[in-house]
Formats: structure tokens, sequence, C-alpha cells
């Protein structure tokens, strides 16, 4: 019997640290809101926000599947008032893509509306409280505010009292000029992005919000429950003991300071002339493709270029998928971003260029 009862122990404790070294995403649970403007000014673009709409259902499709994370979608629509949700906390992998005719298009912008609307309907979805379910909105409109009545007072109240749960990120793509009314209303300026309604424009929408929404869902997988810098590299929540675990390139650099502004091949050659060691090494000339500089300004990433992070206290480098994994960039799109909260590192990207400006003062990582 005691035999019995021990075995019965052992067999108990094994199941709970079976539980216990399961992987972490098993137990996350997501939901994702699209709040969309139908508003008669989106007409002009009302196909290529169809397809940006359907693009970006297959991203999160994806993500939550390559992740292991559940996640439910809802669809708001919006113009002089705001639409029954078209899905309300579907499971994602049911939801059907978006028709032509889905999208109706007039009247004005009631955004303030249809940002309250989202947040209190999910507020009321099965599970809302769980520690392990984090919400996303993400919200695309190509006009201002100017309708709205039922939110308009209560709404930057009802935005704060959600992001202090940690556990609710949102995110906005508006047209240019937009951007300060809403960190007025508390959201963080790394999950605001302006963008152009034309058709170039929602070219950019649609890799814009593949690498927010890939970066969501690496935040998650990291232990995050919410997202700050959506649309920018944000490096103050990365896990650095996985950042850690990557392979230290630093021995295959060469580390320089940019002594003034100057073209990328300019200042190569330059240090290869004053060191016959380091052109024996390096060769007489500067290589496009060698040289990693230094982000410094907003830039557009193409999937080829590779990227560098660089550690400041311990000077390791790491580099390759990993390194645009923990950015949460994607590997395969062009990826607009700019500089955010980097904390202890710099970031880097490869130059294929002759004639890229260096910024004084910045640093040349060199390929050796």
């Amino acid at each position: 019997m005691a035999v019995k009862k021990r075995a019965a122990a052992a067999n108990k404790v094994s199941k709970k640290n079976e539980v216990a070294s399961a992987p972490a995403s098993a137990s996350l649970v997501n939901h994702i809101a699209f709040v969309v403007d139908r508003s008669g000014s989106m007409r002009r673009i009302k196909d290529q926000v169809v397809r940006v709409f359907n693009n970006q259902l297959d991203t999160v499709q994806r993500n939550a599947k390559s992740a292991g994370q559940k996640t439910f979608f809802s669809t708001f629509m919006f113009h002089t008032t705001v639409d029954k949700p078209r899905h309300l906390a579907a499971p994602v992998e049911k939801v059907r893509k978006l028709k032509a005719s889905d999208y109706k298009l007039g009247g004005s912008t009631a955004l303030l509306d249809a940002v309250g609307t989202s947040i209190t309907s999910l507020q009321k979805a099965k599970g809302a409280t769980n520690k392990d379910t984090s919400f996303l909105i993400v919200v695309i409109t190509d006009g201002h505010e100017n309708c709205s009545s039922q939110y308009k007072r209560s709404l930057k109240g009802l935005i704060a009292k959600v992001q202090k749960t940690g556990r609710w990120s949102l995110a906005f793509l508006v047209p240019p000029g937009s951007e300060n009314t809403l960190t007025k209303f508390g959201i963080p300026k790394g999950n605001v992005t302006r963008w152009d309604a034309t058709a170039k424009g929602t070219k950019v929408l649609d890799e814009k919000l593949a690498a927010g929404l890939k970066t969501f869902y690496a935040a998650r997988a990291s232990g995050q429950k919410s997202v700050t810098a959506f649309f920018t590299t944000d490096m103050s929540k990365v896990d650095v003991k996985s950042l850690s675990a990557l392979k230290d390139l630093s021995k295959g650099f060469a580390r320089w300071t940019v002594d003034k502004e100057r073209s990328i091949r300019e200042f190569v050659n330059t240090k290869l002339q004053t060191s016959s060691t380091l052109r024996k090494k390096l060769g007489n000339e500067y290589q496009p493709g060698r040289g990693f500089y230094e982000l410094t300004k907003p830039e557009t990433v193409q999937p080829r270029k590779n990227i560098a992070i660089l550690d400041k206290k311990t000077k390791a480098i790491f580099g390759g998928d990993q390194a645009r994994k923990v950015l949460g960039m994607p590997s395969g799109a062009n990826v607009k971003v700019k500089p955010g909260n980097h904390m202890e590192y710099s970031i880097f990207v490869e130059s294929t260029s002759n004639n890229r400006k260096l910024v004084r003062g910045t640093t040349l990582l060199y390929q050796q």
C-alpha cells in the first residue's frame, strides 16, 4: 500500500513537472482586433485596403500557428457611427477573408467612438482578465476625428485603465498630423505611425503592419504581455538571456568610430590606408556589403540586408536571422524601422552602397 502511495505521489510530481516545463506559448491567449475606417475618403483606396486587411489576416493566422499562441480575432468598422462587429473574438483560424462588397464606404470619421467601442467589447470577452491573455487593437484611418459623441470625454481614461493592466496594446496608423493627438491620449509613440492614403501608401501600410504583428508575437513569446514599440525597433523588453545565447560574432568585425560625416567608402579607405596590417587583412579598397552603419534615423531595410546588434557593455555582436527575430523584423519583406529604445544596445544595418553617408560620432562595423 505504501509503495502504491509513493508511486502515486511520484507520478503526481512528474505530471506537475511536465506542466512546469511545458512551452510558455501553449498557455498564451491573444485577442487581436482590427478597427478599420470606412468613411467616404477611403473610397480611392478601397481595393488596396481590402487587400491589406486580407494580407494581415493571413499574417495573424501564420504567426498564431507558428508561435503556438491561441488567437481570437475581431473586426470593427466605423464611419459616422460604429458598425456591429463583423467578427467578435472569433478563433482566428476560422475567420474568412474580406470581400470588396463587405467594405462599403461613406460618412464621417467617429474615430474615438470606434476605439472606445472596441475596447469595451473586448473587455467582455471570455477570459479577458486572465493573466496570460493579452489584447492588441490595430486602428487604420485616413482621417482625423470629426464626429464622435459616446467616448469623446471618457476615452483617455478608458485607455489608461486598460493599459495599466499591462496586457493591452493599441497601435494606430494615421494620416500625417494626427500623431500628437494620439500620444495625448496616452498611446506610446512607438505604437503610432503615419501613412499616406495612396496606392503606394497602402503598400507601406501593409509592410508596417506585417512587421508590427511579428513584433507582437515575438514579444509575447519572450514573456511580454504588451508592446510599446509596435512600429519601432525596441530593446527595452528583449529577453536578454535569449540574446546572449546567440553566437558572439565580434571577432569577425573591426569597430571604428566615425570622425566626421563622409561616405562609407571614403571612411573605410582612409582606415585601410593608415594601416598595412588592415590592408593585408581586409584588402586595399572598401567592399560593399562588409560595412554595417549604426541606425540613427528611419530606414527601410530590405530583406537581403543583414542586421547586427552590439551590446555596448560586453562589446558582443549578434547577427543573422536571429538578430532580426529579436527585433521583430520579418525576414522576407521590406521593413520600415526607426530608432526606438535601444537600452544598452546599438543596432546596425548592412550597407551595400558606396555613398552611404556616415554620421559623425557613430560606429561602423566592418567585416574582417
